[in-house]
């Protein structure tokens, strides 16, 4: 059960504590006093998502806490390893979030993934709010659950894998179809680039090796020319290079032969000697071979000419092209084992969507098993709410085919199974039922909901629930059958209740109130377990508002005497 709840800095409260204990716990309080806040810290310890305006303004974190006494068995195995838990008999949920939206989690002092506190509060607490009344409205809602209470999630979880592989084998037909319709096109399209590609020739760096080629040959007579000049000035002028080189290395010989430090410039002269004289054989050489070649010239624009082209076409480079190149073969490869493909996938569908329909087939009589259960069931619950005949069925439709995306032997199959479920209920002697949806008045469905939740709730064995104003709709006597029903499941589980009804506040075992009061110029919320006194006024209150005569103070009595009975 839920020992403790501490909560600091969360929205406009300031630092409250709420020392529960077991059976029937209540908070009650003024409108706007901060229940909904006391119900939100609660979902942050249980895995609710943060948001950053739970932080009060004036502060840069706010922090929920709850002190969870565990009995054997509560946790299994493997969220006591996912947590790394070693002690499981107290379990301390701390949930610290930042002014900024993000949020840390620690249980018994170790990290933990929201996933897994989310895991942690489904063994632990169940919440049952007004929305949930809003969910038993859509009928979509219905199948799941009479699955939950027919706890079927294996049978649906199997069904839908096999749901899963028909969905992701039927897009694959559907593909195949698509290219088969293209086929052609796209087989003579891949057919041309590919003979196109291929009769090209290409080769990696070949456009930039012609462009060079090109630019040799356009400048022909200018390079010739360059190369005879330069091999004159080295080698073959009045006043060459190579000859000054000489006379001035035969005036070092002479002085080397005086001073030995004049053998280091002459070693350096002859290396230059001999780098004249090999640069002036290179540009006599190369003099003769370059030459114009118009012919050559006119090749090599061409050839250019058709590379450009086809790059323009192919994504704009060599490299692009021959991937294209690639592709085509690649393409056409799978396009002329399309048909074979084709069968092979539709054999595969075939089979799983029979597969399919026997696990829909299956699923639908286990659904059918658990409405006859459920209707026995929440009839009883129902009677005990105060409805003296009602008729609760589960209606099974069968799925179109046209407006489901599967089918089989004439079987229609959506996400959730071949049925279409809805609840149908009768409040009254001599009334046929009716779809619960458009029915049920506020507080009839207040009880519905109450009713499954009871029977979930003993299924599931959950220590702890909690029920947010599910009470809304309803009054006088029949709050009085619903208190004594919170009071008759507080027996087996820890109820959390918050209420504006003093009928079922007077079955508490513990009391809390809420209170909004307003300290140096902020708006502060409060929490305190109210005393047998106090929980006189704070009954009365609830009964007449601001309002205290006597007759309503001894109202209030007689209802805590009542409950007491």
């Amino acid at each position: 059960m839920l020992a403790l709840l501490r909560i600091r800095r969360l929205a406009v409260i300031d630092e409250v504590a709420f020392e529960f204990g077991p059976g029937l716990n209540v908070i009650s309080g003024e409108t706007g006093a901060g229940k909904t806040i006391v119900m939100n810290a609660l979902g942050l310890i249980t895995g609710a998502r943060a948001a950053t305006e739970m932080v009060r303004s004036d502060e840069k974190e706010a922090v929920v806490e709850g002190l969870f006494e565990l009995e054997g068995g509560a946790l299994s195995p493997q969220l006591i390893e996912t947590l790394n838990l070693t002690d499981t008999s107290q379990l301390l949920v701390r949930r610290t979030i930042a002014d900024g939206g993000r949020s840390r989690a620690t249980v018994n002092g170790e990290l933990a993934t929201l996933q897994s506190l989310s895991q942690l509060g489904f063994n632990l607490v169940q919440i049952f709010g007004q929305h949930e009344q809003q969910e038993l409205l859509r009928t979509q809602g219905h199948v799941a659950i009479l699955d939950q209470y027919g706890d079927l999630g294996a049978q649906v979880e199997e069904y839908r894998r096999a749901y899963g592989r028909a969905t992701e084998l039927k897009s694959r037909a559907e593909e195949l179809e698509r290219r088969a319709r293209e086929r052609e096109q796209r087989l003579d399209l891949a057919r041309f680039q590919f003979a196109e590609l291929s009769r090209a020739g290409l080769a990696p760096g070949e456009d930039d090796e012609l462009a060079q080629q090109r630019q040799v040959l356009a400048n022909a007579t200018r390079l010739a020319l360059a190369a005879r000049e330069a091999e004159q000035t080295l080698y073959g002028g009045e006043n060459a290079a190579i000859d000054a080189v000489g006379s001035a290395r035969a005036r070092l010989a002479e002085a080397a032969a005086l001073d030995p430090a004049m053998n280091e410039p002459l070693r350096l002269l002859d290396s230059a000697s001999a780098a004249l004289d090999e640069a002036a054989r290179w540009l006599g050489g190369y003099a003769e071979r370059v030459e114009a070649d118009p012919a050559r010239l006119e090749e090599i624009e061409q050839r250019l000419e058709q590379l450009n082209r086809l790059k323009r076409k192919y994504g704009g480079s060599i490299a692009s092209a021959l991937a294209a190149l690639e592709n085509a073969r690649a393409e056409i490869e799978r396009l002329e084992t399309n048909e074979q493909e084709q069968a092979e996938v539709a054999c595969e569908l075939s089979a799983a969507l029979a597969q399919l329909a026997r696990a829909a087939r299956e699923l639908s009589a286990w659904r059918s098993k658990a409405a006859a259960q459920l209707k026995e069931k929440v009839q009883a619950e129902l009677k005990t709410l105060g409805i003296r005949s009602p008729v609760f069925e589960t209606r099974f439709e069968t799925l179109a085919s046209s407006g489901s995306p599967l089918s089989y032997d004439g079987v229609a199959m959506g996400p959730n199974g071949m049925d279409g479920v809805e609840f149908h209920i009768a409040f009254n002697l001599g009334q046929p039922p009716a779809p619960l949806a458009k029915i049920a008045s506020g507080g009839e469905l207040s009880r519905v909901m109450l009713a499954l939740k009871c029977l979930e709730a003993r299924q599931r064995s959950i220590a702890t629930l909690v029920f947010d104003e599910v009470d809304a709709g309803i009054g006088g006597a029949i709050a009085q059958v619903v208190g004594l029903k919170l009071k008759g499941l507080a027996r087996m589980h820890q109820i959390l209740c918050v209420t504006h009804l003093p009928q079922i506040a007077a079955f508490a075992d513990k009391h809390f109130v809420v209170e909004k009061r307003e300290e140096k110029g902020k708006t502060i919320s409060r929490v305190r377990e109210l005393s047998a006194a106090e929980r006189v006024e704070e009954l009365a209150r609830m009964i007449g508002g601001d309002r205290r005569t006597d007759r309503i103070t001894r109202a209030a009595r007689e209802l805590l005497e009542r409950a007491r009975a």
